[in-house]
């Protein structure tokens, strides 16, 4: 992996030298006064920041009126022409009153290019409320209603330049990077490999029976942020075309009766919005592998990146791998039960 993170680290060397003052100089040139207390937040596959302005403005009921928060999007992985379709398909949703946190214009745009670091960055409002690890049976609700609302809106369009949520995209493209990086040397990455050639044979005929749209891609409770006002959806940076069944199932992953009952819940309430009677949930462990296999090419791909060694620094490890290729066969038989019962 070492010349891959000499040509990475050549491609990212902006973004990971960011600092406070290139991000005070990014608002200010929007035309922003500020205080100067900035304060990085947690993410990884961006830099992201809370900055606060030297004076108040209204950005509407459930948002902070003296704090901003600035994505600078990393270099590689998304290009103008893709983010811009996330802000477009955020400013659909607001149109129509959907509770989703859209960027903010400044002389026409959402978008704009610091000049120093040549970095993508947007400004969004920043949200007061929190997240929630368990949700209650109104929440529940409101999740569902709050997803199906998206959806609706998101069938009234088509997303030109971002990517979908395929087999190909997801399985087979992750293959190819992981076996170009090859971050370990051991016989479970290997058979790993091996493996994958499997999922793709047997994941790649089932998609023929989905329908696809725009989605976002990502719903799992760390992207909804409860207001006094009720939930707003956040964080949009995975939105994508695909099956609208991807963003019903994160939010309660788990097979236990309990996490089932409360799934089922959800649907009922996305069911009222939408009138989707024919949900294919049952593709939800075919949705579960593909993300699998897609997150170990997530990291590997920004190994060069020390925040990823950091957080996951068993990767490269024997053991790391032994465990992948565990979880895979289960995962895998899990589907071929379910192709043997039938996916209609």
């Amino acid at each position: 992996m070492d010349n891959l993170q000499g040509l990475w680290g050549q491609e990212t060397k902006h973004f990971h030298l960011l600092s406070p003052e290139h991000v005070m100089e990014a608002v200010e040139g929007l035309g922003k006064r500020l205080t100067g207390r900035t304060m990085a937040l947690n993410s990884l596959e961006n830099r992201v920041y809370d900055v606060e302005l030297a004076s108040a403005q209204d950005f509407g009921k459930g948002f902070s009126p003296t704090n901003v928060i600035v994505k600078f999007y990393r270099p590689g992985r998304w290009n103008d022409k893709q983010i811009l379709e996330e802000h477009r398909f955020l400013e659909n949703l607001t149109e129509f009153e959907v509770p989703v946190v859209a960027p903010l214009s400044f002389n026409g745009s959402t978008l704009h290019l610091h000049p120093e670091t040549n970095l993508w960055f947007a400004l969004f409002p920043k949200v007061q409320g929190r997240l929630k690890d368990e949700l209650i049976k109104d929440e529940i609700d409101q999740a569902g209603r709050l997803i199906g609302r998206i959806h609706n809106i998101g069938s009234m369009g088509t997303f030109s330049h971002r990517f979908s949520f395929t087999p190909q995209t997801f399985v087979t493209a992750s293959k190819l990077e992981l076996e170009k990086l090859n971050p370990v040397d051991h016989i479970s990455f290997t058979h790993y490999l091996k493996l994958l050639e499997q999922a793709e044979g047997l994941i790649g005929p089932l998609f023929s029976q989905l329908q696809v749209q725009r989605i976002h891609g990502d719903f799992h409770r760390g992207n909804i942020v409860w207001t006094s006002a009720g939930p707003k959806a956040v964080d949009f940076d995975d939105c994508l075309t695909g099956p609208v069944e991807q963003d019903l199932w994160l939010l309660f992953p788990g097979q236990d009766p309990d996490s089932l009952k409360d799934r089922e819940r959800f649907l009922d309430a996305y069911k009222e919005m939408t009138r989707k009677d024919h949900l294919k949930m049952n593709f939800t462990e075919v949705f579960r592998t593909m993300r699998m296999i897609h997150f170990n090419a997530w990291i590997a791909k920004r190994w060069e990146d020390h925040s990823f060694q950091r957080m996951f620094p068993h990767f490269p490890s024997a053991n790391y791998w032994d465990q992948q290729l565990i979880d895979l066969r289960i995962q895998l038989g899990l589907i071929q039960e379910r192709v043997g019962m039938g996916f209609e």
